[in-house]
């Protein structure tokens, strides 16, 4: 792991640590954590606070919540992890953009509020909050799925 993970991952875990003692919820978490990323520049393959990608923001903050080390990409969270319906708002959930082979291409973490964090070269100023709204205009060539975590495929 390079140092910048490992410094995301280190101030994640704590700052995780810290909203826990506050009383918050995983998906509470989960969401607050994202916001760490708003305004990360886009980098392709990177998972820190200092350059992301879509996957890497996501599996950044899970890992903070359930304190592992996973680094896959969007159709993985889509087909391993993210494998629930999202019917509500509750819990630890994403958006999901599908392309005509059912592959998801793109992923967004849900940070609360109706606004999900969106890491990705279309943002001009880095991780972006946008509603879904906003984020089916920006991928209007694919299918938007939402998903809840399965837990227990994480923990």
């Amino acid at each position: 792991m390079n140092q910048n993970k490992m410094d995301t991952h280190n101030y994640l875990c704590t700052y995780a640590n810290v909203l826990r003692k506050e009383g918050l919820s995983d998906g509470e978490v989960f969401g607050t954590l994202l916001e760490e990323f708003n305004g990360t520049p886009y980098v392709w393959g990177a998972g820190g606070t200092e350059g992301s990608d879509c996957s890497g923001t996501v599996c950044a903050s899970l890992n903070a919540v359930f304190g592992k080390n996973i680094r896959v990409t969007a159709d993985s969270l889509f087909r391993n992890y993210f494998t629930k319906k999202a019917e509500d708002y509750c819990g630890i959930q994403a958006a999901f953009f599908l392309d005509e082979t059912g592959k998801a291409v793109h992923v967004a973490g849900y940070m609360g509020e109706g606004l999900f964090l969106n890491e990705s070269r279309l943002e001009k100023n880095g991780g972006t909050p946008r509603t879904l709204s906003e984020l089916k205009a920006m991928y209007s060539p694919f299918l938007l799925v939402r998903r809840k975590l399965e837990e227990k495929r994480w923990a």
